[in-house]
């Protein structure tokens, strides 16, 4: 037994190092993979619109929808966690006024755009929130 507790000591400790070691460059890996995700092409624009009323993923449909018909969007994403929509544009072709517009068209808050009224009352009933 007082040979086996070295063993075990060294060996309980190797291996939290290794984690810690492991995790760093997990960490590493997905900072790199996020800055990669973001690299932008020549032209191409990204940008961040708060959609605090955007609730399921019917929601997050519609306004994929929504902004994909807005000429020059390159990508669109939305974080429902987070309530963004995130866009990548070709700038000579559009503006973040133009998508913040084409979220409030379809019925959400877009930014400092309010949604338009008619749009969100046509909305499925758990995508409508009250003011």
């Amino acid at each position: 037994m007082k040979k086996l507790f070295p063993f075990l000591l060294v060996l309980t400790v190797t291996v939290a190092f290794a984690g810690d070691k492991k995790g760093e460059t997990h960490a590493a890996q997905g900072e790199k993979q996020q800055k990669q995700a973001c690299e932008l092409e020549q032209g191409e624009a990204h940008t961040s619109i708060d959609v605090p009323t955007a609730q399921c993923q019917s929601c997050v449909s519609t306004i994929k929808k929504a902004v994909k018909k807005v000429d020059g969007v390159n990508s669109v994403d939305v974080n429902l966690k987070d309530k963004f929509t995130h866009v990548h544009f070709q700038e000579e072709k559009t503006s973040v006024e133009k998508l913040e517009k084409a979220i409030a068209k379809a019925g959400y808050d877009a930014n400092d755009v309010e949604r338009n009224e008619k749009a969100h009352d046509n909305l499925p009933a758990c995508c409508q929130l009250e003011r």
